[in-house]
């Protein structure tokens, strides 16, 4: 599934969609979502990130 289909939302300036695993983070004004790679996912937001992948890894 393609990340155009991806719907972030939510209160974090983080957010990675459950279904393609795209992660976004909210521009610095909170006005628009724009995409972001897993390795700046990792880098600016490492608990969040972590947190995804624990919770990934239960769920498989």
């Amino acid at each position: 599934m393609s990340s155009q289909y991806c719907k972030p939302d939510g209160s974090d300036p983080v957010w990675r969609c459950p279904v393609c695993g795209q992660w976004w983070a909210l521009d610095r004004w909170g006005d628009f979502w724009e995409p972001m790679s897993t390795l700046t996912a990792f880098i600016w937001y490492h608990p969040k990130w972590k947190a995804e992948r624990k919770h990934r890894k239960a769920s498989a």
